[in-house]
């Protein structure tokens, strides 16, 4: 019997700093090589070096549209706070340019959204990573690796 080519996945990030790594690299949180995108806004589904599915259940994903809008909502409002009562620029100017970063601002952060809420759950929740990687294992037909 042939053995997969892939490579043994390794366990979930050790630490909250080898998170973020994998993270903001936009790499799978199990293995640290494989992306997680094919395009800008496409997710790849499995890691093509480990084989883990990003997408552990429906609506899994959820959780990082709260990331996404905390920071924007967070940077916004300290944005205005800053720019308008410590450096005095008029509202006039802050509402469109501020406006327009809240409308551009969670597109392009749509990625890193879902990379952070893949690691830290994956950190955070290492049986839960651990027990999928497990069922992906015993899906895989021993056979479909021999060649005929």
């Amino acid at each position: 019997m042939d053995q997969d080519s892939r490579p043994i996945m390794t366990a979930p990030p050790d630490s909250v700093g080898q998170a973020f790594l994998r993270a903001t690299s936009l790499k799978c949180p199990m293995c640290g090589k494989g992306q997680l995108f094919s395009g800008m806004l496409r997710m790849n589904e499995t890691c093509d070096q480990c084989g883990f599915r990003f997408e552990r259940d429906p609506g899994y994903f959820l959780g990082s549209t709260y990331i996404n809008y905390g920071l924007t909502t967070l940077l916004t409002t300290w944005t205005y706070i800053i720019l308008h009562f410590v450096i005095g620029i008029g509202r006039g100017w802050l509402i469109p340019g501020l406006a327009t970063f809240c409308v551009f601002f969670p597109v392009v952060f749509f990625r890193y959204a879902r990379s952070l809420w893949l690691s830290f759950d994956c950190y955070f929740d290492r049986t839960g990573a651990l027990e999928q990687r497990s069922e992906l294992t015993k899906d895989q037909d021993p056979e479909s690796s021999k060649e005929n």
